[in-house]
């Protein structure tokens, strides 16, 4: 069953309960007016023939003379006078040879001296009785009765039950018909994202939206939703096709990496088998090559295994130290990382300044700066690290006078295999970078960089330090 079905459904069975509700009280309440209707008649009737009635007097007897009933009479209206023996003393003409029924619980009620309400059926007929007592003195001596035919009543209330039914059957029919059509340009909207949906999924295009220039309702802020899922798909599916494309560039960098000293290694090792079969004294430099190429495969698969151990939610032990002196021994090797000149400034003002930190990665984070500043920067360029106390924090920046980094590439560069095309020549796994960035995230942290194309970059590094 459709929805706009049910919805359908569900107005017409609440409109049908509504106009069942309000016919029923419609229906009891002109019942109700017109009974009242027909016992205030007969009471007024009753009442009019009692002060028509006289009382005489003869010596010591009293009588009573009852007038003449039928002019009180009318063709629905009947009267009837009927003594405590059940005996009919006067009954209107209309009644022809028919009498208004009498037994003896209306008799004894008579008695007490009680008027009453009774409805009764003679023949095929429906009769509203109004028995009141005649007195003579105190004492009942007598029934007045008057009675009413119900029928034109009942017709009107049939025919008024008719009217009503055959209504709510054209209402309900003319709102089931108009239900189902406002649901349907209700749901429309709907439909239309249905198709949508099915369409984008069929098609893979991301790119698409659902249209919608209605008002912000409930199917409103479904489109946005909708909308706004579609786009959030969307940046989701870029990223990922970005980061194959980086696994697929970082596949093809890592194994140009490794064949490199794989080739290298396997050149030695055969020359030195060679060397060693022919008796000619080993070289040196073939070993030292080995060494070399065996050291650089092992800290592209350390830089690996560094990044595999973030995302499975390693977290550094930290412990207090003194990052001044951390520094101090990060400037006396970094002369050896190349050839461009080395200078740096402001570790004085870090003495004995303290931070949370983990000693064995922050000397990577910083050596992985410095390493790229001297791989980019030409012996006669110059690379500096310079440190300053900012605050709350302890800052470190590394500069350099290299090529720098081209503005295209500079949203990319702490992303994990993404190397720039200008800086493939140079080598790397495109690792380092985002090694960095972990390290300063582990250590509550934030780095930034700055750079001009020709002119040179720099990194700097914000560190929280340690309140005394």
């Amino acid at each position: 069953m459709t929805l706009r079905l049910r919805l359908t459904l569900w107005y017409t069975a609440v409109l049908a309960f509504t106009l069942l509700l309000l016919g029923g009280l419609v229906y009891a309440l002109l019942s109700h007016y017109l009974a009242r209707e027909v016992d205030y008649s007969l009471v007024n009737k009753a009442q009019e023939v009692r002060r028509s009635i006289k009382v005489t007097r003869f010596l010591r007897q009293q009588g009573i003379i009852l007038p003449d009933v039928n002019v009180f009479s009318s063709p629905d209206t009947f009267l009837q006078v009927v003594d405590l023996e059940g005996e009919i003393v006067a009954r209107s003409r209309n009644l022809g040879n028919q009498h208004l029924p009498v037994d003896g619980d209306t008799l004894a009620k008579i008695s007490q001296g009680i008027a009453f309400f009774e409805t009764r059926e003679v023949g095929n007929q429906v009769l509203r009785l109004y028995n009141f007592p005649l007195y003579l003195g105190d004492q009942p001596v007598g029934l007045l009765q008057v009675g009413r035919l119900l029928h034109p009543i009942l017709s009107i209330l049939s025919r008024l039950k008719q009217i009503l039914l055959l209504l709510s059957l054209l209402v309900l029919i003319a709102a089931a018909s108009l239900g189902y059509l406002l649901a349907r340009a209700a749901l429309r909207p709907i439909d239309r994202m249905i198709q949508i949906a099915e369409e984008i999924s069929e098609g893979r295009d991301l790119a698409r939206r659902v249209p919608y220039e209605g008002p912000m309702d409930e199917v409103g802020r479904l489109a946005a939703t909708f909308n706004g899922m579609l786009s959030r798909l969307q940046n989701v599916y870029l990223r990922l096709e970005e980061a194959y494309a980086s696994q697929r560039r970082f596949v093809a960098d890592v194994s140009h990496e490794l064949r490199t000293p794989l080739t290298t290694i396997r050149g030695n090792i055969e020359l030195l088998q060679h060397m060693a079969s022919t008796g000619t004294p080993l070289e040196p430099e073939a070993l030292a090559d080995i060494a070399s190429e065996a050291e650089r495969m092992s800290r592209m698969l350390n830089n690996l295994l560094t990044l595999a151990r973030a995302d499975a939610g390693f977290t550094l032990e930290r412990h207090p130290l003194d990052i001044g002196k951390l520094l101090q021994e990060i400037v006396r090797k970094a002369p050896f990382l190349g050839r461009a000149s080395f200078s740096y400034s402001g570790l004085t003002e870090l003495e004995g300044q303290r931070i949370l930190g983990n000693e064995d990665f922050l000397k990577q984070l910083f050596f992985i700066l410095l390493d790229n500043a001297f791989k980019y920067t030409p012996p006669e360029g110059k690379v500096a690290l310079k440190a300053a106390l900012q605050g709350q924090e302890v800052a470190v920046a590394v500069v350099d006078t290299g090529r720098g980094i081209p503005p295209e590439d500079l949203p990319h560069i702490f992303e994990r295999f993404y190397r720039g095309e200008a800086s493939r020549r140079y080598g790397g796994t495109g690792l380092g970078l985002a090694i960095a960035r972990w390290i300063v995230e582990q250590h509550e942290g934030k780095i930034t960089v700055e750079s001009q194309p020709g002119q040179g970059s720099t990194f700097t590094v914000y560190l929280p330090k340690l309140s005394e």
